[in-house]
């Protein structure tokens, strides 16, 4: 009896290992709601959930907060099944209570899209913070890589320095140069929102300007040399933090110098996803075609398109000023000579 608990604790516990502890935590919002819910109201919250329990949660919230908030808390409950072993009665109808809770948000519930961090604004950061300061120096590394890597900051920094950890995060170690350039890097990201596990790299490419993100590490590694001294265990953002020892950039403080410092500039406060938005608005108001802006991003689909900022900037570039089109005489017979080769 004691092998068969000793047992399914373990089960329990390696299953638990497959969300991120900050995800687990969100979830157990949505579980803790769900409990709530069926105890006012005096229905059974055991497990499995029927569909039509787990219908009536999502109906009862419905129209009072955001579809997706909902959605969210109904993946909580999905997890605390995995997690506990139980099967998944939702299906069909609980897909379309959610499709419906989504057309239901109340306008109060839908946020103005994200305002994207620009050159400029990365510029005013490299004037405002000095880089001999390990702590400001960390900060403009990790500004200048997640903006041109068009990366999500929670792939860079961890919530908390206790959550920090080499199979989540990047390390010294995970940087490596190009052959074909002797400037630009790339960085192995251990664990992203889209491949998990497997992870995946990022071009961080020599740039003109202050906000060059090679010269912005090389400048983060002098000014806390200690990093390099455990390449393979030390965040690649943190930073010496007095009596040898080293801090992690976490996601909370670097967003704290970033706003106290464009805040006095008028500009709006920004979260970590400003910096993807705005790295890839950026790329594209640079000209780079957007099928290269989607592999740089590591995009499986067209859903970045959601993300471009400035259309009325960025249109122009390729659909303006267009030449004459081939008549279609003159492109069948450019055809012809093709296949004639």
């Amino acid at each position: 009896m004691d092998s068969f608990i000793a047992l399914h604790a373990l089960i329990n516990a390696v299953t638990r290992q497959a969300w991120k502890h900050e995800t687990l935590e969100g979830y157990q919002g949505g579980v803790n709601r769900f409990l709530a819910f069926c105890s006012s109201i005096n229905l059974p919250a055991s497990l499995p959930v029927p569909e039509w329990i787990l219908c009536a949660f999502a109906a009862h919230r419905a129209g009072t907060c955001s579809g997706s908030a909902i959605a969210n808390d109904i993946f909580g409950l999905h997890a605390w099944h995995i997690s506990n072993g139980a099967p998944w009665l939702g299906g069909t109808r609980l897909k379309y209570v959610l499709r419906s809770a989504e057309r239901l948000t109340p306008d109060s519930s839908r946020r103005p899209p994200h305002p994207p961090v620009t050159s400029e604004m990365l510029d005013i950061l490299h004037a405002s913070l000095d880089v001999s300061t390990p702590l400001h120096a960390c900060v403009l590394a990790c500004a200048d890589s997640v903006f041109w890597g068009q990366g999500h900051l929670g792939e860079f920094l961890p919530t908390s320095q206790s959550r920090f950890s080499p199979n989540f995060f990047p390390t010294p170690s995970s940087l490596r140069g190009l052959s074909s350039s002797g400037e630009s890097l790339m960085c192995r990201l251990p664990w992203t929102k889209v491949a998990k596990e497997k992870g995946e790299d990022i071009f961080l490419g020599r740039q003109l300007g202050a906000s060059d993100p090679i010269s912005s590490l090389l400048a983060h590694f002098a000014a806390s040399p200690a990093i390099l001294e455990a390449p393979t265990s030390s965040h690649l953002f943190a930073y010496a933090a007095g009596g040898g020892r080293l801090v992690s950039l976490t996601k909370c403080k670097f967003l704290l110098v970033c706003n106290s410092i464009w805040a006095p500039h008028g500009l709006p406060r920004i979260s970590g996803h400003c910096f993807c938005i705005g790295g890839t608005t950026e790329l594209l108001l640079c000209n780079i075609p957007p099928h290269i802006v989607k592999v740089m991003g590591r995009w499986s689909s067209d859903s970045f398109l959601r993300y471009w900022r400035l259309l009325e900037h960025i249109a122009p570039l390729h659909a303006e000023l267009l030449g004459p089109k081939l008549s279609p005489l003159l492109a069948r017979a450019s055809c012809h000579s093709i296949e004639d080769l």
